[in-house]
């Protein structure tokens, strides 16, 4: 329905989901954030990588794909080849190069002058890597103070800005940086394993399967989340149980209605043209549609220029705010908040 995000989402569709790993229920813990389980040797090399603090919760089942079985997670992708996943050990696990494979993917190392090679001597305090790109400033700090090299890999691409917000692409990841916030990974798994047909989220807890537990629980998104109340037509954006920020809306219309449920938002963009069929056989163009964040398939929340009112069914089933609540949402937000829809 919509662009590049309406691509991706029938790309996924012809994808394979590859054979599931099937393990024993008491070798899997699962995550009520996320709706997935973990276990076997990918629990344990999830541990060594930083466990939630740095890879975050699964998003994928465990899946094969041609000689390999592949796990995602918020952070990260983790693969082991072997002929069969019980008998791989963690030390056969290594972090996939997600942030390569995606900058690829979406053409950013062909165009984006960020992902160019740097030329001629560095300044004080900047770190030159052999394949043409360097770190400085809280990047670099980060990259040195918490194992960047094993986590991370070498930077595929200089500091580069969207809105308040900063950002360099690594071969296994992402980081961010804001003045309020500092340094946050970029939830690059979540697009990753959409890219790969295999974003899951939102399963029901297995019987007999304990809930994952490391002492504070989990909550995605740093604990912010968004509830779009359809029978009322309000978004409301909570820290925790802190209520922050509301707004009025216009969902999904009859014969569109928006998607209800658990999801999380697993793409960001600043301004996308928008298309896709109208009920009567037409198409629909609308163009520079700002401040668009996905939460599932091809169901966005976004500003909405053209609308002069709010609180009444007649989208094509995405969510629309005033533009000026919709980027104060958008900043607001890290990919991988929890959007609860419902009536």
């Amino acid at each position: 329905m919509v662009g590049l995000v309406a691509i991706l989402a029938i790309a996924a569709t012809l994808l394979p989901y590859g054979a599931r790993a099937q393990e024993s229920s008491s070798e899997l813990v699962y995550f009520d954030g996320t709706g997935q389980t973990l276990g076997g040797a990918f629990y344990d090399a999830w541990l060594n990588q930083g466990g939630l603090a740095e890879a975050g919760a699964p998003v994928s089942a465990a899946v094969q794909q041609g000689n390999r079985w592949v796990q995602w997670f918020e952070h990260t992708r983790l693969e082991v080849s072997q002929p069969t996943l019980d008998q791989a050990a963690a030390e056969d696990v290594q972090p996939g190069t997600i942030g390569m494979a995606l900058a690829e993917s979406f053409g950013l190392s062909r165009w984006h002058p960020a992902f160019q090679q740097v030329s001629g001597s560095v300044a004080d305090g900047v770190r030159a890597f052999p394949n043409g790109h360097t770190l400085a400033n809280a990047f670099l700090e980060e990259w040195e103070t918490d194992d960047g090299e094993a986590r991370l890999g070498a930077p595929i691409s200089e500091e580069f800005s969207i809105g308040e917000r900063v950002y360099q692409f690594f071969e296994r990841g992402a980081l961010s940086w804001t003045a309020p916030a500092g340094v946050e990974a970029v939830p690059l798994g979540y697009l990753d394993a959409a890219v790969n047909g295999n974003l899951q989220l939102g399963a029901a807890r297995p019987e007999g399967v304990p809930l994952y537990n490391d002492g504070g629980g989990y909550s995605g998104g740093g604990g912010n989340w968004i509830d779009i109340n359809l029978s009322n037509y309000t978004i409301t954006a909570y820290e925790g149980g802190t209520l922050v920020f509301s707004s009025v809306i216009v969902d999904g219309g009859p014969a569109t209605p928006t998607a209800t449920g658990t999801f999380y938002t697993y793409l960001k963009l600043q301004t996308q043209t928008m298309e896709g069929p109208n009920t009567d056989g037409t198409t629909f163009i609308q163009e520079d549609v700002p401040w668009v964040m996905y939460f599932y398939a091809d169901f966005a929340i976004h500003g909405a220029y053209w609308r002069y009112s709010f609180g009444y069914s007649g989208s094509h089933g995405c969510v629309n705010l005033p533009v000026s609540d919709a980027a104060w949402l958008y900043a607001w937000a890290p990919i991988g908040t929890r959007v609860e829809v419902h009536y």
